[in-house]
């Protein structure tokens, strides 16, 4: 049953699984009820697919029932969320019972607990409809689950990072690890963690972030696999080029911004102290920034005693379209690291950044 079915579902196509689900939903409302917590049960459900909200937002699935909105869900297989995409979807959709975000549990995408979602993973609704009293919907809900579990391999704490198989998908193995390192990430307040999509929006991004004591300033360690994207190959093979290993930055990251014109690259070298004393290894490569106002902080940085590697990170173009810049070091993971060893060198950083953000803002080189 699970060749046949990659047809309706393939993995890259979230809207074929939007619009299955939206079948099973309407074929079996009594396990839709079940597996989606809605109560009292369904009675005429009536499913909107790709329903318009503001600017570019498109609801996935709304559920009504008697012309009453009951649930808002919003499907993900292999993408992440957008910037605000969950907060705008209850503001085009206000009133509805419950707010439900689906996403395979083993490449979860995750909302903030206070944002009034609730997460499911595709395994336990496909479970759910492969349980149906409806011969049809349980057995396309059993092939579902089964392509789904053969698509995605398994990964826990002894998984090498670079451990992939012949024929195993590059990018989804690598996001695959790195949401499994997200997920047994458990750092202390005020450290808050996510897990994004990088920039260059193929590999996934496991991130510390806390409060500096600079107004408008974070502390943030991020750690995301060094291999160029550009290099990504499509699948593992022994000729293709590997993964080498995830690379862990320590930052001061400038928020709110469009410019990286006015990042305080004093406060950094205020920040060097604290960093070379909590560790050694840092990556002794110069950061080359394109801008010329980055390229002058950080030779006023240099000739104000910081070393010629600090200063790694994103300006100018990350501020334009991302309102942050970031500056700092890094220090690089060995490519067959385990991934509950990847866990324990970023839960290593957490008295780092609790230093860090306690540092006072000096005045700028300039003042």
């Amino acid at each position: 049953m699970t060749v046949p079915i990659r047809f309706v579902v393939p993995l890259e196509k979230e809207t074929r699984w939007s619009d299955l689900l939206a079948v099973l939903i309407e074929a079996d409302r009594v396990t839709a009820s079940t597996a989606l917590g809605l109560r009292p049960p369904l009675r005429q459900p009536l499913v909107r697919r790709e329903a318009t909200g503001s600017g570019r937002d498109r609801g996935d699935l709304l559920i009504y029932d008697d012309n009453l909105l009951r649930a808002v869900i919003e499907v993900k297989v292999l993408a992440g969320l957008g910037r605000g995409q969950l907060a705008r979807y209850r503001q085009n959709w206000p009133g509805a019972e419950v707010y439900v975000l689906i996403s395979p549990q083993r490449l979860p995408v995750y909302a903030a607990a206070d944002a009034g979602w609730t997460q499911l993973g595709w395994e336990q609704v496909l479970d759910a409809f492969a349980g149906s009293e409806d011969p049809w919907v349980a057995r396309t809900a059993a092939a579902w689950r089964a392509y789904l579990e053969e698509q995605i391999p398994p990964v826990n704490g002894a998984t090498r990072w670079n451990g992939l198989h012949d024929g195993e998908h590059f990018v989804r193995s690598l996001r695959t690890r790195m949401s499994w390192v997200y997920g047994a990430l458990d750092p202390p307040p005020p450290i808050e963690h996510d897990l994004v999509i990088s920039s260059a929006g193929v590999s996934w991004v496991a991130r510390l972030n806390t409060p500096a004591k600079g107004a408008g300033y974070l502390i943030r360690v991020e750690a995301e696999e060094r291999l160029p994207v550009r290099k990504y190959p499509n699948y593992a093979s022994p000729t293709a080029q590997k993964p080498l290993g995830p690379s862990v930055k320590v930052c001061l990251v400038q928020t709110d911004v469009r410019t990286s014109k006015n990042f305080n690259w004093n406060y950094l070298l205020a920040l060097w102290p604290l960093m070379a004393a909590a560790r050694t290894g840092w990556v002794t490569t110069a950061p080359r920034p394109r801008a010329p106002h980055d390229r002058e902080g950080q030779q006023r940085l240099r000739a104000a005693g910081g070393p010629r590697f600090l200063g790694i990170g994103f300006g100018e173009a990350q501020a334009r379209r991302f309102g942050e810049c970031m500056f700092g070091a890094r220090f690089q993971l060995a490519p067959d690291v385990r991934l509950d060893q990847v866990v324990a060198e970023l839960m290593g950083t957490v008295p780092l950044a609790l230093d860090l953000a306690a540092v006072e803002e000096p005045p700028p080189f300039d003042a």
